[in-house]
């Protein structure tokens, strides 16, 4: 019954597909649907490559050549057949836009959130309905939004799909960019004191204990992933043009100049979060003659002068304790979390 089961949803996918004009894009292995209420079925990936063992709140159908094959097989060898077949199932199909991979299933990805959506109160609701038209797989958005590209001063906010719908699960706060503002990645240069600007993924870095993309001098506070309590010589390398650069390493001896001994950040470090902006696997500038772009960009807390005042950063975003333990609890590896950084308008724009 499982096997039948698995291929009438194959088949129904297929139909789908085909009265949608799809083929070409079945035959690739994923299609996207885009559009408010649409399900979109995509490859669900994990960081750097690998298939997250999560459930993500997104329709999402695995197909190949051998998939597309056996569906054809199973309705009939053309594609009159196969519609004609689905046509009784489709509407429930489409109604539940569910799949299955493996053991689990996967529901649909909301539609885009309303600008007057109640859930999103706290939030940039309208920059976050743009950022997730812009890229529809991902289901959370770590918005990073300053007054202008040489402000030190912005704003922090998180929405998270939750069950159907879009909510702001960590609501507008202060953050800290670096001290000479933010600028587009492919124009920053690590050392210029910028926080790089643009859409980054959750980055994943290669530490003793496995990829992380969470790690502190403080106990874990219930990150959705692998989280490294940091350990002496525990080094994020940042000399631009070494092996080195944009590595972790343990090496108290040569982490020197621009290298982070992260053991020595006890407050700024009690919690971080890696952004991929120029991470792992493809970093650039660990080797001589690359563009050394940025190195150990970490959403972090904030540190602050003997008189209390917050400090700019080097080129991270930084935010309160408070904010970052509940920033570190929300942000989910499974979601797609993404980050997107800059002034509003450029946002907007992009």
């Amino acid at each position: 019954m499982a096997t039948l089961a698995a291929m009438a949803r194959v088949t129904v996918a297929f139909a789908v597909a085909i009265t949608l004009g799809a083929v070409a894009a079945l035959t690739a292995g994923t299609i996207h649907a885009h559009g408010p209420g649409m399900s979109r079925m995509v490859r669900d990936t994990g960081p750097m490559g690998a298939e997250s063992s999560a459930t993500r709140p997104r329709a999402t159908i695995v197909t190949g050549t051998a998939g597309i094959t056996g569906a054809s097989e199973t309705a009939g060898a053309t594609a009159a057949t196969v519609a004609t077949a689905a046509t009784a199932i489709v509407g429930a199909a489409v109604t539940s836009a569910t799949a299955v991979r493996g053991e689990r299933v996967i529901g649909p990805l909301p539609p885009a959130p309303s600008v007057a959506n109640p859930l999103l109160v706290g939030c940039d609701a309208t920059l976050l309905q743009h950022l997730m038209e812009s890229d529809p797989t991902s289901s959370q958005w770590i918005m990073v939004v300053v007054p202008s590209t040489t402000s030190t001063v912005g704003t922090l906010a998180i929405a998270t799909v939750r069950d159907t719908a879009w909510e702001c699960s960590l609501a507008t706060t202060t953050a800290q960019v670096g001290r000479s503002g933010v600028r587009p990645l492919i124009d920053r240069r690590s050392g210029d004191g910028t926080t790089p600007s643009g859409i980054f993924p959750l980055g994943v870095v290669a530490s003793p204990q496995g990829p992380i993309s969470f790690f502190g001098n403080s106990a874990n506070p219930g990150a959705h992933g692998s989280y490294r309590t940091i350990q002496n010589g525990d080094c994020y390398g940042a000399n631009p043009n070494t092996p080195g650069y944009g590595h972790w390493r343990v090496d108290s001896t040569t982490c020197t100049g621009d290298d982070e001994l992260l053991e020595r950040n006890v407050q700024s470090y009690e919690h971080a979060v890696l952004i991929g902006a120029n991470t792992e696997p493809n970093v650039s500038g660990d080797a001589p003659g690359e563009i050394p772009y940025a190195a150990a960009i970490f959403l972090h807390r904030t540190a602050v002068t003997t008189t209390g005042a917050a400090k700019p950063t080097a080129g991270c975003v930084s935010i309160g304790h408070t904010q970052l333990v509940a920033a570190v609890r929300t942000i989910d590896p499974a979601l797609s979390p993404r980050f997107a950084i800059g002034t509003r308008a450029d946002l907007l724009a992009g």
